[in-house]
């Protein structure tokens, strides 16, 4: 079969045969290279004006569905896929060179777009290299001038990190919100609607709470997208600031909902973002990440026989404890850290939550613990064995 390049539609067909929607086709009429492309791309030399024809086949069966597509190509660029070999012959001829310098001009403004990205991917892996190679993750806190300006720009994805894998999460997942945030602006999107779950108390001083923004959250495949926390509460989990993810940011007020959603503005502000942003209830939201999962469970509890809240929790608290075990299970990082009463537990970082996960090892059963510090990990590692023992 070869190596071909694929070519995504603006609008996805529907197959007769099947029902399903067909996003892209195929071709080897170009470089070959396995590449994308999508409408405006750069998709050949400058020189380059053709019209392909292809066949069109269908995502899901597989199956050709009659129907031809041809690709239009006009001074490198993909101008458009149409349906007849006339729309083809048209949308070529229509190419005039006011519309080329404005195609021409979105597509530098996307080559330094990728310059910078890969600049920052590749300083990053630099400071990698740096800080676990010369173990200055080992080392007690310095601070100084020097070593703050050394890693400027990745302190937040090295600082508190266990290990590499977790620094690696950390920045990936950080590029992964500001991608998806650019994609938002240019759809369109100039409010971002955000909430949260906990339950709080106006005015509290110490106090957290995790912030939901769907579309982010969907895209980015987050449990939530930030955490907003107050001074007090961090120095109670004994925690500091310049070791939190990214997409944690602390405060100094008293909590209130305009507090949250000035923390969230500031931090899209401060990453050169010009959102509003907007507090919804839990209730107007659509759902999404941790908070879609309890929903559809609740739902699926709904549509059984009826059951207490109790034994809900319960089944709920059973089946998240068996995931983390799952997730604790596969990752290849985990290590056995702590030992108690004749029992070891491991340790490893789940990003995605801003936590540290680990379970008791050697049991028939799912134990799992979590924190934010290797301290508390272990105080209560030693505490689950304590009650699994009791209980044996």
């Amino acid at each position: 079969m070869g190596m071909f390049d694929t070519i995504y539609f603006d609008k996805a067909y529907t197959c007769p045969i099947c029902q399903g929607k067909i996003h892209s086709t195929q071709t080897k009429a170009f470089e070959n290279l396995l590449e994308a492309f999508h409408v405006k791309d750069c998709i050949g030399h400058a020189e380059e004006m053709m019209i392909v024809k292809e066949e069109l086949f269908c995502d899901n069966c597989s199956k050709f569905i009659g129907k031809n597509v041809y690709i239009v190509v006009g001074r490198g660029i993909l101008l458009g896929i149409t349906e007849t070999l006339e729309e083809a012959k048209k949308l070529l001829n229509d190419l005039n060179p006011e519309k080329l310098v404005l195609w021409y001009h979105d597509l530098y403004r996307r080559y330094i777009g990728e310059r910078n990205e890969n600049r920052s991917y590749g300083r990053f892996l630099e400071d990698l290299s740096e800080w676990y190679g010369e173990r200055l993750h080992e080392r007690p806190e310095t601070d100084s001038a020097f070593e703050r300006l050394r890693f400027i720009w990745n302190s937040r994805h090295l600082k508190g990190c266990i290990n590499p894998v977790e620094s690696i999460e950390r920045f990936l997942t950080y590029e992964k919100m500001r991608e998806v945030l650019a994609e938002l602006w240019e759809e369109g999107h100039e409010t971002l609607d955000i909430y949260y779950a906990e339950e709080m108390s106006q005015g509290e001083e110490s106090w957290s709470v995790d912030v939901y923004q769907d579309e982010l959250n969907e895209r980015c495949g987050l449990n939530w997208t930030w955490t907003v926390i107050s001074k007090k509460e961090l120095e109670t989990e004994g925690e500091k600031e310049e070791e939190l993810p990214e997409w944690e940011e602390v405060v100094e007020e008293p909590f209130s909902d305009e507090v949250v959603r000035k923390a969230i503005e500031k931090w899209l502000r401060g990453r050169g973002y010009e959102f509003g942003v907007r507090m919804i209830e839990l209730e107007q939201a659509r759902g999404s990440g941790l908070i879609k999962r309890l929903r559809e469970r609740g739902e699926e509890l709904e549509r059984g026989e009826a059951v207490s809240m109790e034994v809900m929790e319960r089944e709920l608290k059973e089946e998240e404890n068996k995931r983390l075990a799952d997730f604790i299970a596969a990752r290849g990082d985990k290590r056995k850290v702590f030992y108690y009463d004749g029992l070891y537990g491991t340790l490893v970082a789940d990003v995605e939550s801003d936590r540290l996960l680990g379970k008791i090892e050697g049991i028939d059963e799912d134990i799992v613990y979590e924190c934010r510090t290797v301290r508390e990990c272990e105080q209560k590692f030693r505490d689950a064995v304590a009650r699994y023992k009791q209980k044996t």
